[in-house]
């Protein structure tokens, strides 16, 4: 809205509605989720409860107890917050987005996904942004050059950051908490209205009781094998729980094959080999296949191309003027082997290139293909041709 006037629409002020905004986002959430007389029109019982086990067949949900040959555990993740005095004074990323008062001033924890999200939403929305994060650089599974772009466009906007930090405690009260932390062994302090902790998720076995089991734990989740089998043969686990990726795609992919699982006995093993993944900043990043960096890590002989889609037409007419593609390609097939992207579309794009990365489509190919112009995908198109690549040097 406010950018409007440059597109030949005249405004008045522009305000924001926070309790608007907030409002909406109840209205989404109730609209997407299932309605449980689906599932009893299949003929499953839907309990509406919490869940706790009571043994390793048995479990306890709204005053019931259910009882289960096979078991399938999808209770999703909680956030984490690390053990650091004044924690209490925080909130999280499942508090964030519905607060009561909008913030005008937000520091985050964690240079992630979560983080960079959060990060740009609310600093489009006029809030002071400060993101911490403990690496140099943000998005550290990303690699570097792709993580800079994202970082230099939300600098751009208003976001400040402060990486290579180390939060040590929080202080201060309600409106008001101050972020102490250690930089190249110096003391540091930001104060803002409220501080979101997002450094990551996890699944937590004592929200089910399933901590009184002998289910073996992972790094993110309970510990399962290629079929989603935990510790223990007849549970499963899927999504979050389970703690592979933590992508909805992901969890409702393992829930079939969960079920499946459970219920056939073994039948098919999860493959993980192309999972595009889309971060929702703006400009969105995406990834997909092997990152150039772990590429060189691993002495494959690749190629790589790169290209910043600044000053594309349609870019240049929407105003929506940024974006940088790195490609990493088999250096004898010239077949695909990694994608990553800062573009307004990476999203969609992204797709695309998990399909040319799967199906063993080479450069020549894909350059071949007649594109849409104007359009975000005939830089990505145009730029696996082979002319832009370059041998793999070692960083």
């Amino acid at each position: 809205m406010k950018g409007a006037p440059a597109f030949g629409t005249r405004t008045g002020p522009v305000t924001l509605d926070w309790d608007a905004v907030v409002a909406r986002q109840h209205a989404i959430v109730r609209q997407l989720q299932p309605s449980p007389h689906a599932f009893d029109a299949s003929g499953a019982r839907v309990y509406l409860a919490e869940a706790r086990f009571v043994d390793a067949h048995t479990l306890a949900a709204g005053g019931e107890r259910i009882e289960g040959e096979r078991i399938v555990v999808a209770a999703g993740s909680e956030p984490v917050v690390p053990e650091v005095s004044g924690r209490e004074l925080t909130i999280t990323s499942d508090e964030v987005l519905f607060l009561p008062r909008f913030p005008e001033s937000l520091t985050l924890v964690g240079a992630g996904v979560i983080g960079l999200e959060m990060a740009g939403a609310f600093a489009d929305l006029g809030a002071r942004v400060t993101v911490v994060g403990r690496e140099p650089e943000i998005l550290p599974a990303l690699d570097a050059d792709v993580a800079a772009y994202l970082r230099r466009i939300l600098e751009s906007r208003g976001v400040t950051f402060l990486l290579g930090a180390r939060v040590e405690r929080f202080s201060g009260g309600p409106g008001r908490v101050t972020t102490h932390l250690a930089a190249d062994g110096k003391p540091m302090a930001v104060t803002a209205d409220q501080v979101c902790v997002a450094v990551g998720r996890r699944f937590d076995a004592r929200r089910l009781h399933a901590d009184v089991l002998p289910l073996a734990m992972g790094r993110l989740g309970l510990r399962v094998d290629a079929h989603l089998k935990t510790s223990i043969p007849h549970i499963y686990a899927a999504g979050d729980a389970a703690g592979n990726q933590q992508l909805t795609p992901t969890a409702a992919y393992e829930g079939k094959l969960a079920a499946r699982n459970a219920l056939l006995g073994d039948v098919e093993a999860a493959d993980y080999s192309v999972v595009p993944q889309t971060i929702f900043t703006t400009p969105e990043v995406g990834r997909v296949g092997l990152a150039h960096r772990e590429a060189v890590r691993r002495g494959v002989r690749c190629h790589v191309a790169t290209h910043d889609m600044r000053g594309a037409s349609n870019g240049r007419a929407t105003g929506e003027d940024a974006g940088y593609l790195k490609l990493v390609f088999d250096g004898a097939s010239e077949k695909v082997l990694g994608v990553q992207m800062v573009s307004y579309a990476a999203a969609e794009l992204i797709q695309l290139a998990a399909l040319a990365i799967r199906t063993g489509a080479a450069a020549d190919l894909l350059a071949s293909q007649l594109s849409i112009h104007p359009s975000h995908g005939e830089r990505l198109l145009k730029i696996f041709g082979h002319d832009h690549h370059e041998v793999c040097e070692p960083e």
